[in-house]
């Protein structure tokens, strides 16, 4: 035994020496929107009757064919599908170190930008810096293009999608806790 202390051991009083700033930890899980399904399958509807209505046959294949990929994408960054880079669960730490889940069930910090906006009705997380945690460091590396590009910038959470409580406080923590 020597006096220097060993990596586990670091570790833990590296924790010990930091300030927890909030009470209690902030854990959300993420369910489906039904809110956002119904408003996205008659915003379609209409958007693939009014092509085919008032465009020339070609033409309007191609515009539904451009809307079906933008459509696809666009389902790959909600939350809590069975998209493999689709978050799943986020938590705030008592120190305030913020972490997400995918349906992969890897675990990644992240900070969020000023830019976020947090209102009463839905928060829009705009995520920087997200990085892997205790997940295999050379993942990242190893990440095609595609992959790096479907990992998610921004978040939209609605009212429907997690626990009223636990949304309720992350709102509180983003709105006043949250100071860099």
């Amino acid at each position: 035994m020597g006096f220097f202390p060993g990596n586990g051991d670091l570790i833990a009083l590296t924790n010990a020496m930091k300030k927890a700033i909030l009470a209690s930890e902030i854990g959300l899980r993420f369910r489906p929107s039904l809110f956002l399904w119904g408003w996205w399958g008659i915003f379609s509807i209409l958007v693939s009757y009014s092509l085919v209505y008032s465009l020339p046959p070609g033409w309007a294949l191609m515009a539904l064919v451009a809307y079906l990929l933008a459509s696809a994408w666009q389902w790959t960054q909600w939350l809590a599908t069975r998209w493999p880079w689709s978050v799943h669960a986020l938590r705030v730490d008592v120190y305030g170190q913020m972490t997400l889940i995918d349906a992969r069930g890897l675990t990644w910090s992240f900070k969020v930008k000023p830019s976020t906006v947090v209102h009463p009705l839905c928060l829009v997380l705009h995520l920087t810096d997200l990085q892997p945690v205790n997940n295999d460091m050379t993942f990242q590396a190893d990440q095609t293009w595609y992959q790096r590009w479907l990992q998610p910038r921004r978040l939209l959470i609605l009212s429907d999608q997690a626990d009223t409580h636990a949304l309720q406080a992350l709102r509180v923590w983003l709105k006043w806790g949250l100071r860099d």
